[in-house]
């Protein structure tokens, strides 16, 4: 599995599909973990379940814990959910790559 990350329309989405021609990739990880939260998913429960069902997909999220916290609680806990779940990938995953102005940095 190789992981994707960058802030929102930082081009971590089109960097993953031109280094990876062919692969199956999961985009908006961050929104699937909004999605498995409200369905009673823990984030370590949700990563062990991708890592699982697609071990060889390109996960593509956006990093949503910089900035100002949320005034809302189930945002608060998303944010944390997010960056739980994408830790987890981080520590399984052959690569990770942060985008930032749609170039790549590999810091795994």
């Amino acid at each position: 599995m190789k992981l994707y990350i960058g802030g929102a329309y930082q081009g971590q989405e089109e960097l993953a599909r031109s280094e990876n021609p062919g692969a199956l990739i999961v985009t908006n990880f961050h929104e699937t973990v909004r999605e498995a939260l409200l369905c009673g998913e823990t984030p370590d429960a949700l990563a062990a379940r991708v890592l699982r069902e697609h071990p060889d997909a390109v996960i593509v999220a956006d990093e949503i814990g910089a900035g100002i916290v949320p005034l809302a609680a189930e945002d608060r806990l998303w944010r944390e959910a997010v960056g739980r779940a994408l830790c987890l990938l981080a520590q399984r995953a052959q690569t990770v790559t942060r985008a930032v102005c749609g170039i790549g940095m590999r810091i795994k």
